[in-house]
């Protein structure tokens, strides 16, 4: 199987890249300056202006080349932002995947795909995630660790591995859907703190388990991992969360998971606790519909 992609990476951003560096070098640029302009090193610089701009990429392509490189060169000579650079050749790129000369190239390549009269597949982007949804819920990731840092003797409930913070939107069905912090929520020095920033499709263990809840709570968004303390049983009956007790997650996974779905109160249940193995930690797993319940719950299990 060929990926219109392979032709993108193999010929038609070599092609663009050694006709910038030729431009720029016209304009005075050093093969430093130049290499600094496209991210690349010196002597990859050196490569690119040793070829011959009409030797380079596809015939087909190359007024494309010509016309797009020179856009490029002045934008980077400008010093445009470098958003405005990449939309500039990413817009370029997908005009030629849909209906364009790349597109009869794909085909030519891969007949299967000629059969397709109505092929979409380049131009199908409406299934991408919403840039406004997923920055939504990566502002609520940050709020609510900015709350946790808040809550009095929630440190103590932080595991010695870290604690896992994830949350989704209300259409999340795969891993990439769900955003965490990388490097977990950590311990220092009496503060918690994150390693990096919330992101999407970081970790795969909390994303799998806020999954899985979804398919019978589908309004539930939310998932933190604590210390799954001797006490937490009786704090979680007092304050009537629902939870089932497990061993051994991390090493029966698929086995521990389908009990609990044949439990009756699969929908009500709030937490998952795990009380681990040799070498692996006790911890609790709690579920909330929103921001304001799981706060409310590590608040009434912190205090």
């Amino acid at each position: 199987m060929r990926f219109p992609c392979e032709f993108i990476a193999s010929t038609f951003l070599p092609g663009l890249r050694i006709r910038i560096a030729h431009q720029l070098k016209e304009r005075g640029k050093s093969q430093n300056a130049i290499s600094i302009l496209l991210g690349v090193k010196q002597p990859v610089i050196a490569s690119y202006l040793q070829k011959t701009i009409s030797d380079t990429g596809d015939k087909k392509f190359n007024h494309h080349l010509d016309a797009l490189s020179e856009t490029i060169s002045n934008m980077l000579l400008s010093q445009e932002k470098l958003e405005d650079t990449m939309r500039t050749i990413c817009t370029k790129c997908k005009s030629l995947r849909v209906r364009g000369p790349i597109c009869s190239f794909h085909k030519s390549i891969l007949p299967e795909i000629a059969d397709y009269d109505d092929c979409d597949i380049c131009s199908g982007f409406d299934s991408l995630p919403s840039l406004e949804k997923r920055s939504q819920v990566l502002l609520s990731l940050k709020e609510i660790f900015a709350e946790l840092e808040k809550i009095e003797g929630f440190y103590d409930w932080i595991p010695e591995i870290g604690s896992q913070l994830a949350s989704c939107e209300d259409d999340a069905k795969e891993l990439d859907d769900v955003a965490s912090f990388p490097g977990r929520i950590i311990k220092v020095k009496g503060n918690i703190i994150t390693v990096s920033p919330p992101e999407f499709g970081s970790s795969k263990t909390m994303s799998s388990l806020l999954l899985w809840i979804r398919k019978s709570q589908p309004e539930t968004k939310w998932i933190i991992g604590i210390k799954n303390k001797p006490k937490l049983e009786k704090i979680l009956k007092n304050i009537n969360i629902r939870f089932q007790e497990i061993n051994e997650l991390d090493k029966k996974w698929d086995e521990c998971l389908a009990e609990i779905r044949k439990t009756e109160n699969i929908t009500e249940i709030k937490g998952i606790l795990d009380k681990g193995s040799l070498g692996y930690e006790s911890i609790a797993y709690l579920f909330a519909n929103n921001e304001l319940d799981l706060l409310n719950l590590i608040k009434q299990i912190s205090k």
